[in-house]
């Protein structure tokens, strides 16, 4: 669609079963998809063509993110998360085990890559060798079966996790990236589940 005037642009982009997940590339060269058919699909943005289909998933690809160089993509089917090159589609780490993910989110550097999970809490990983740089393990599990909202700071310091929330109200997390610490909940006045959320690059307003 196009922001200015909300005009479709293209034709649309057909997958098999539903689209749960989708992520713009920053440049705006890509466009990429997750969906509960197992696949997870990078399409050219500007003419809307499929260019490569990553179809090695046992569950619905919940998460997709692109790296902000536009070279790498990350995807979350619930078991694994995959990081791949865009250029040639290969997978660039092995297979990483993290049961019940929900979402993968590049820092802004795209140097780290974090995931969350419903049973295993929030991870940072490093995405040149997958080593894990943080593991809230349970405490910071998220009440979600589906997609959940994941937002890095501008800076890459700090992380916002959206959950459903275990007694009435969604709240959303905010984790300190630096000293690895959770810096506590922001009670949100919502009586629905939180479905996305987003931080401005000031850092200053979250939405």
């Amino acid at each position: 669609w196009r922001i200015e005037d909300g005009q479709r642009q293209g034709p649309t982009m057909k997958v098999r079963g539903w689209v749960v997940s989708v992520v713009v590339s920053q440049d705006g060269r890509w466009i990429a998809t997750g969906d509960n058919a197992k696949k997870a699909i990078l399409w050219n943005a500007a003419t809307h063509e499929k260019v490569r289909e990553f179809t090695e998933y046992s569950y619905s690809v919940l998460g997709v993110d692109i790296s902000s160089d536009g070279t790498k993509l990350a995807t979350a089917d619930y078991r694994n998360i995959q990081i791949f090159s865009i250029p040639s589609g290969d997978r660039l780490l092995p297979r990483l085990s993290h049961d019940w993910v929900t979402a993968v989110k590049f820092s802004p550097d795209g140097t780290r890559f974090a995931t969350v999970s419903t049973t295993q809490g929030v991870r940072v990983y490093r995405t040149d060798d997958g080593n894990i740089l943080f593991d809230s393990g349970e405490s910071g599990s998220v009440s979600s079966c589906v997609t959940t909202p994941l937002a890095w700071s501008s800076d890459g310091q700090q992380l916002l996790v959206a959950n459903k929330g275990k007694i009435i109200c969604p709240s959303v997390s905010l984790w300190d990236c630096m000293s690895h610490k959770q810096i506590g909940s922001i009670i949100i006045a919502h009586t629905a589940t939180v479905q996305c959320v987003a931080l401005s690059p000031s850092g200053r307003y979250l939405a």
